[in-house]
């Protein structure tokens, strides 16, 4: 188990390597930069953040996953707000910084270890998504990579996943 606090989810359906899971609501600092579409300085640009760059100078607790939202030709990166920060989230001095709740939701996932990287990110999104399908399931957003490990993490011990939130298709 993980030594950093996670988005609370219940697991309603596993076959490995998926699963079907309710979250519940919780709040993320979203990095967005149309100059930087990659997100090249998401992670150091959060980094500083949660290192105390924010108006209140206030160091705040690492979580996982690290989300990247893939949408179009580009991606968003967040870090999950700590569950004590929800009442108060440290404001963002960096203006490609913001505050962002994430609704609840049942999310199909795909978990997979070792390196990330596109042509894998493809490929096992290849596969949830005729997981999904067979299960009568309806994608409603963007594909999210969530990254559970440090970069220093040996490959064979790494935790990956790919999100995407679902509804049920009815009768078609």
């Amino acid at each position: 188990m993980s030594k950093y606090e996670t988005p609370e989810y219940q697991v309603v359906l596993q076959e490995e390597p998926f699963e079907l899971r309710r979250y519940s609501d919780f709040l993320v600092v979203e990095y967005e930069n149309e100059a930087d579409p990659f997100s090249s300085n998401g992670f150091g640009t959060l980094f500083r953040y949660i290192g105390s760059d924010n108006a209140e100078r206030q160091k705040i607790s690492m979580t996982v996953p690290v989300l990247e939202e893939m949408s179009g030709e580009g991606k968003k990166m967040a870090f999950v707000v700590p569950k004590e920060h929800w009442e108060q989230v440290p404001r963002p001095n960096n203006p490609y910084l913001h505050i962002r709740a994430f609704d609840s939701g049942t999310f199909a996932a795909i978990r997979y270890g070792g390196l990330s990287n596109r042509s894998k990110e493809k490929e096992k999104l290849q596969l949830l998504e005729a997981w999904m399908v067979d299960k009568g399931f309806r994608q409603r957003s963007s594909a999210m990579l969530a990254f559970y490990d440090a970069p220093f993490v040996p490959p064979m011990f790494r935790r990956n996943e790919i999100l995407v939130q679902v509804e049920e298709m009815h009768g078609e």
